[in-house]
């Protein structure tokens, strides 16, 4: 081969390299530490509340020892013209398992990851939703249920914006769900159903502690709850409609469900910038960031943020809400991949 054609081939090689996808590097693992059941109940009126009952399946007896601390409900907007209701319950966390007996590792950024279940509405991670006269809410309905931060209505601005040390919502990729992703007895897990799911959702909530720390001692003592977790959704304001019974929405919102969680212990700090904080600006994520030590933010569609040469950013592009993944029926909180 002449010199001139030699070259040329090198060139064409080296520029189809350069242009090869880099590899992904292999998520770290997730260990799961137990399934639980968290309800919302007195949606809509004054003495909303929330309780947890752990699953007491095989795989995941061990669950997390969680306390109910509050609930709040706001409603903004009008109904039937995007009127939205925003859910929180707050609980208080302490590093032991469900039956109170304390861990004797310190434990960081243990997550309450959304799951499915075989009984739950729709392939989401909600059951037993219910409306205030005890009967079914429409099935449609548990697919609109959307993760989000806790949010407050901050009348100046007419828009909601989270509230201080309320954003716990955290994204994952699909690699970091697959089950081959989460641990089993230390070995990865070979199904969903070894874990007693059907699936696992890319959304969960990180537990924090009251400074706004990630980790969790060890041994804490009888009463002792060192975190707290935020568990928010947002869900539409049902419109009213005179073609169906009852003819006012206010009589069809959800009045209690209930969601399951496949708590895990995530051993990457990263932070998530929710839908709603997309319209302001950088300085609380930073903030937030410093605080926890994360080493990354998740940023959905949409986002602005520029400032990755302070705190690095990775794009989730993909977040599935119901349904398996890679499935044509499943929902998204957000699905806009390049």
């Amino acid at each position: 081969m002449k010199a001139g054609k030699r070259w040329a081939a090198w060139a064409g090689l080296a520029l189809l390299t350069g242009c090869a996808p880099a590899t992904a590097p292999k998520p770290a693992a997730l260990k799961p530490l137990g399934l639980v059941e968290i309800s919302f109940d007195g949606l809509g009126s004054t003495q909303a509340s929330s309780q947890v009952r752990p699953l007491a399946l095989k795989e995941n007896s061990g669950g997390l020892d969680l306390s109910p601390l509050s609930v709040s409900v706001t409603d903004v907007g009008v109904r039937g013209s995007g009127g939205t209701r925003y859910i929180t319950a707050t609980y208080r966390v302490r590093n032991a398992a469900a039956d109170g007996i304390p861990s004797a590792q310190a434990r960081s950024n243990i997550t309450l990851l959304a799951a499915g279940v075989a009984d739950n509405v729709d392939g989401t991670a909600l059951r037993s939703m219910t409306t205030f006269s005890g009967a079914p809410v429409p099935t449609s309905v548990a697919r609109t249920v959307l993760p989000t931060h806790a949010v407050e209505y901050a009348p100046a601005t007419e828009r909601v914006v989270t509230v201080a040390g309320g954003a716990h919502l955290q994204v994952l990729s699909e690699a970091e769900v697959v089950p081959g992703n989460l641990t089993q007895g230390g070995a990865p897990a070979a199904s969903y159903a070894a874990l007693g799911v059907t699936t696992v959702f890319p959304y969960g909530y990180v537990t924090h502690t009251r400074t706004g720390g990630r980790t969790l001692g060890a041994n804490p003592a009888a009463g002792q709850y060192d975190g707290r977790v935020a568990l928010s959704v947002r869900v539409p304001l049902q419109a009213n409609d005179n073609a169906q019974t009852p003819t006012q929405g206010s009589q069809r919102d959800p009045w209690a469900f209930k969601m399951t969680f496949l708590v895990v212990e995530d051993p990457a700090t990263r932070i998530t910038q929710s839908l709603e904080e997309q319209s302001f600006s950088d300085t609380n994520i930073l903030a937030r960031g410093v605080e926890t030590g994360a080493t990354e933010v998740n940023l959905l569609p949409g986002s602005a943020y520029a400032s990755g040469a302070t705190l690095p950013s990775r794009r989730v592009c993909q977040v599935r809400t119901a349904g398996l993944a890679g499935a044509g029926t499943a929902s998204y909180l957000v699905n806009s991949c390049p």
